[in-house]
């Protein structure tokens, strides 16, 4: 993972392949990590694939299906 801070003064993440997760203090959980094309994030406990300007819900019938120790966890 490499963190920079662009034009804006945001912080910037790129090669997240480990995933990264956000927690709020009532425990709704966000996690992201990056494919090699797109996004898969977990809100809340549900998968969701953004890739090329769509966003999919993820299931146990899609092929594109991940593991959860494979990405963002929300443990």
């Amino acid at each position: 993972m490499k963190i920079q801070v662009d034009e804006n003064n945001e912080i910037l993440l790129t090669e997240v392949y480990s995933g990264v997760g956000l927690k709020t203090q009532d425990g709704e959980f966000l996690g992201v990590c990056m494919r090699d094309t797109g996004f898969e994030f977990n809100y809340n406990g549900t998968w969701y694939e953004a890739k090329k300007g769509v966003v999919q819900k993820l299931g146990a019938n899609s092929s594109n299906n991940i593991n959860n120790d494979t990405c963002c966890n929300g443990g």
